[in-house]
């Protein structure tokens, strides 16, 4: 595992003590292991692990043998399981709404626990995401321009038996992806930074912006900073329970947007997934100088929280221990077929881009994922 236990999700959302992870996501464990070194602290004592489950556990205590009493309880475990689940970003929203009218734009999800709710939420949304409370890099989202409204319900409806609830929420028109970073320490919650990202058209990480944190921040609606004031209240209060313990509750990401509140999809005609192509390139340039206080573009304040590490943590730490503040640059998660295309393309990206090419992962015989840096 060496720290990075990228099935956590899936673990958590099988509830078991142990899982059989498949075999995609230990060839992504293996290969993208090295990358662990980022997320690890200096001043800790004790390692920081990708996220809390019990096979994370487990690993600690039989490997790096750390004493069960200095690790999470079972107890301990399933509370941070429930935390981590989507019907905690309905609590995070209504915490935030009650704190500033900032984003009283924002409606808040619904968790649906029957297949009669279920339906009637399909019914009365017409553009729509639902949600399963556990899963990761985009999957368990069904969205509807793409599911049909008979496979939705027939799918969620088996996700309500198997997890005992399903998120449902409207979708929002999108131009940015962005997430605030937090850790959760012993003493408090400390704001470690942002990530900028783009996904693939499925939800997975793929690449993240390495930029200053004041560049992010400034080129971001005013309200961010008032997300970011009131998520520090909400989390520290959230977490209160877990701090003085020997171990520490590690990264936390709350995904972000900036959509444009007077133009929510529900209201729009056409594809969304045109809509939404290349915002993520075009958003500095497009969106950059923009006064926000006379433009519509707000900060959709909490899409998810990650309670673990995320690609997201691992840029910005990249950035921070490795490039100035004059640097700029972009931080790539890549799949391949097999080892060879991954040897082809590292060959071809160190002739293109030279020395600003940074392969941050090894190529072995069965390698399928590489995780490497372009510095502008």
């Amino acid at each position: 595992m060496r720290l990075f236990y990228p099935s956590h999700d899936i673990a958590l959302g099988n509830g078991v003590k142990h899982f059989n992870a498949p075999h995609a996501a230990l060839r992504l464990q293996e290969d993208l292991a090295p990358l662990s070194a980022l997320w690890q602290r200096m001043e800790s004592n004790m390692p920081i692990a990708w996220g809390w489950d019990y096979d994370t556990r487990l690993f600690l205590h039989k490997e790096h043998r750390i004493k069960l009493g200095d690790l999470p309880s079972d107890e301990e475990l399933e509370e941070l399981r429930l935390l981590s689940s989507r019907q905690t970003t309905c609590a995070i929203i209504e915490a935030i709404k009650k704190k500033t009218k900032d984003f009283d734009f924002i409606e808040l999800p619904e968790i649906i626990k029957t297949e009669e709710q279920l339906r009637d939420f399909i019914s009365l949304h017409h553009d729509y995401v639902l949600k399963t409370p556990w899963s990761s890099s985009g999957r368990g989202l069904s969205f509807s321009h793409i599911v049909p409204p008979a496979i939705a319900l027939r799918h969620g409806v088996a996700t309500i038996r198997k997890m005992g609830a399903i998120v449902g929420e409207p979708l929002y028109h999108k131009l940015q992806d962005f997430a605030m970073l937090f850790f959760v320490g012993r003493k408090g919650v400390d704001f470690i930074g942002y990530s900028l990202f783009d996904n693939d058209d499925a939800g997975t990480y793929r690449c993240g912006r390495l930029l200053p944190n004041d560049v992010i921040e400034a080129s971001l609606p005013p309200s961010c900073l008032v997300a970011k004031t009131a998520l520090i209240d909400i989390l520290t209060e959230m977490f209160a329970p877990f701090m003085q313990k020997p171990w520490e509750v590690g990264y936390i990401g709350i995904d972000m947007m900036v959509v444009n509140a007077n133009n929510r999809k529900d209201n729009e005609k056409g594809n969304r997934k045109s809509d939404g192509e290349n915002y993520g390139e075009s958003y500095r340039e497009n969106y950059g100088n923009i006064d926000w206080n006379n433009n519509e573009p707000r900060i959709h304040p909490c899409v998810e929280m990650n309670l673990r590490c995320t690609m997201g943590v691992v840029a910005r730490q990249y950035f921070d221990r490795n490039l100035s503040s004059e640097q700029t640059g972009r931080f790539f998660i890549t799949p391949a077929s097999d080892s060879k295309n991954l040897a082809k393309l590292d060959h071809d990206l160190l002739a293109k881009h030279g020395e600003n090419y940074r392969r941050l992962t090894e190529i072995g015989p069965e390698t399928m994922f590489m995780a490497y840096v372009i510095v502008d």
